[in-house]
């Protein structure tokens, strides 16, 4: 249509020049011929609602509709199809979804205006009290995260095909939240898809940019990764028998380049031997190069699945405990060590 776009920070207070509203009226003082709708503030707004929204969602339903699920930016939605359903039928709830960080919900039950806090969410919420929201329709209020609604609705893009935005995803983590608790199989939950995903490509499906604003977890990486990253050029296990001499076990250990090795009988770990340990007794008694390294042996190190998060694998590693056992499809298939945690948490390659 050749509008001109501008965008407008959340970020903001209400009488800041760079909030939305603030900034809306600033354009239409600015051209003679502009006008500013201010769907906060304009009663006609819940009244399409009630003439239209409410009605299609009673005759889509056949009347059996029993809980109305809505998230209030102007609050004209909630509002207008709100009334129109309760004057059907006067059973029916409405619930309103509230992004954490608005006022709306902490002004339903105290009455009292509080300073609200910044959230993502974009088009529901608010830190201002419009006319157009009609608090009596509202029987109750449940406030959801931004981290929630966004990867919701990102499910819901990759499970149901359906692209949707931040305000749908508030919309069905309290919808969801009202069909979990009802207890009636009769009972028919309805919400809206408030937005189009296409208007949020640059964030709510932006994994760089939920990563950034904590929403999406950083990359996990697994135990496996470990492995396939170490650029050692050893094997991924090096491993000696019990019945393998310290000498042959500290050959072993200098040929790569290795400080510890497990000691694995018919595939399983029954112990571990260090090249310091193995050193310091062979100074005190050169005999000990001829045994068997079951007769110095340590306890076995730990067993952990190749795909368990490095997170959890730094709880089990300690200077007692250098070194894990890797099990994949049921065996021992490698070993990672603090030095090779280390290095993944520095970013060493």
């Amino acid at each position: 249509l050749g509008a001109e776009v501008i965008i407008t920070p959340t970020a903001v207070p209400a009488d800041h020049p760079d909030n939305y509203i603030m900034k809306g009226r600033a354009i239409a003082a600015a051209h003679p011929n502009a006008i500013f709708a201010d769907q906060h503030y304009n009663p006609v707004n819940p009244d399409v609602h009630y003439r239209t929204t409410g009605p299609e969602i009673w005759q889509q339903t056949e009347g059996r509709i029993t809980h109305f699920v809505c998230a209030p930016g102007t609050g004209g939605t909630v509002s207008g199809a709100g009334r129109y359903l309760k004057e059907q039928r006067a059973t029916i709830r409405v619930i309103a979804g509230d992004p954490v960080g608005s006022i709306y919900s902490d002004y339903a039950q105290s009455h009292r205006m509080t300073e609200g806090r910044p959230y993502k969410v974009e088009g529901i919420g608010g830190d201002k009290i419009p006319t157009s929201l009609h608090w009596d329709v509202i029987d109750e209020w449940i406030t959801v995260s931004d981290k929630d609604a966004m990867l919701l609705v990102r499910r819901l893009a990759k499970e149901e095909g359906l692209f949707a935005g931040g305000s749908t995803g508030v919309n069905l983590v309290a919808a969801l939240a009202v069909a979990r608790r009802v207890n009636d199989p009769q009972a028919l939950v309805v919400t809206v898809l408030a937005d189009t995903g296409e208007r949020y490509l640059s964030k709510v499906f932006n994994d760089e940019w939920l990563r950034e604003n904590q929403i999406l977890d950083a990359d996990r990486v697994s135990v496996a990764r470990l492995l396939e990253a170490r650029n050692s050029g050893a094997p991924p296990l090096i491993s000696v028998p019990p019945t393998a001499t310290v000498r042959q076990a500290l050959n072993l250990m200098s040929t790569y380049n290795v400080s510890q090795l497990p000691v694995l009988d018919g595939g399983d770990g029954v112990g571990a031997v260090a090249e310091p340990v193995l050193m310091a007794r062979a100074l005190e008694e050169p005999a000990t190069l001829d045994r068997p390294v079951q007769e110095v042996m340590d306890a076995p190190y730990p067993v952990v699945d190749a795909d368990l998060p490095v997170e959890r694998l730094t709880t089990l590693l300690s200077r007692e405990t250098p070194a894990a056992l890797v099990r994949r499809e049921g065996k021992i298939a490698g070993i990672v060590t603090r030095y090779d945690v280390l290095h993944q948490l520095a970013g060493i390659r």
